[in-house]
């Protein structure tokens, strides 16, 4: 019998696990078996292979809607990230892994954001000159020098174009340093733009929602932009997301 949660869902957060569903009464299963148990020998460190009988657990099967066998999902970070079904021969199976395992970068990253509670810029910057096509790397840097050094930002997150992965995400980020970055003397803009940088973001959201109420194209239009960056970026169940992202649209939308 499979500890799922502890040979699946908690190694998958250390290295890649590919679990291959099947039964003994399967005939396609007992084609797929070997062949993925030799791959999984010689790819032994870069991912670990589980094979999940389902007669013996019907309830895991049932979990992950298991209607045809062989099944196999790759976990990663506790979820699947994706799979295939039916007796595919070696060679499809390399190029499955070749595309669906996280390449080296984001492994690197993982390990680096895993054995910190706070992640060391310099630390991620050496990751992102050793992985500079990692896009997710930038993504982690940028966020960690928003407030000290936004004016470094835009270099960051340049390479990450319009279609790729982290696009939407890394407009977010930018907006936000746009605004940080923007020359002004305007007492009102300032005062927020310091309270970003001292890290206190339910004040700067309070006064930004404020001053967006009085003018919804404050700082150029900057501000704006930047309270649904932060927002975006905080995610839908953050407390402070839950607090005032309704006040921000209602005074940029009502």
């Amino acid at each position: 019998m499979v500890d799922f949660q502890k040979e699946v869902i908690d190694k998958s957060y250390d290295t890649p696990v590919v679990v291959d569903f099947w039964a003994p009464w399967c005939g396609p299963c007992k084609v797929l078996g070997p062949v993925i148990e030799q791959i999984a020998t010689e790819q032994e460190g870069k991912w670990a292979l589980v094979k999940l009988n389902t007669e013996d657990q019907q309830e895991i099967a049932t979990q992950f809607q298991i209607r045809s066998i062989p099944n196999v999902k790759m976990f990663y970070r506790g979820e699947v990230i994706d799979e295939f079904t039916g007796a595919l021969p070696r060679q499809m199976i390399l190029e499955w892994l070749k595309g669906t395992l996280p390449d080296a970068g984001l492994l690197a990253l993982d390990k680096a954001l895993a054995e910190k509670e706070q992640p060391d810029v310099i630390e991620i910057e050496q990751l992102m000159k050793q992985f500079p096509e990692n896009h997710e790397i930038r993504i982690v840097l940028s966020q960690l020098i928003l407030w000290d050094k936004p004016q470094d930002v835009p270099g960051i997150l340049e390479p990450i174009k319009m279609g790729t992965h982290y696009y939407d995400k890394a407009s977010f980020i930018r907006d936000i340093a746009a605004f940080l970055n923007l020359p002004t003397v305007e007492e009102n803009v300032l005062l927020i733009k310091e309270e970003l940088q001292k890290g206190d973001l339910e004040s700067a959201l309070s006064k930004g929602i404020q001053l967006l109420g009085q003018n919804n194209k404050a700082a150029e239009g900057l501000l704006a932009k930047a309270m649904i960056g932060i927002f975006n970026t905080l995610g839908s169940q953050h407390p402070l997301s839950k607090t005032y992202r309704k006040q921000l649209d209602m005074v940029l939308w009502v």
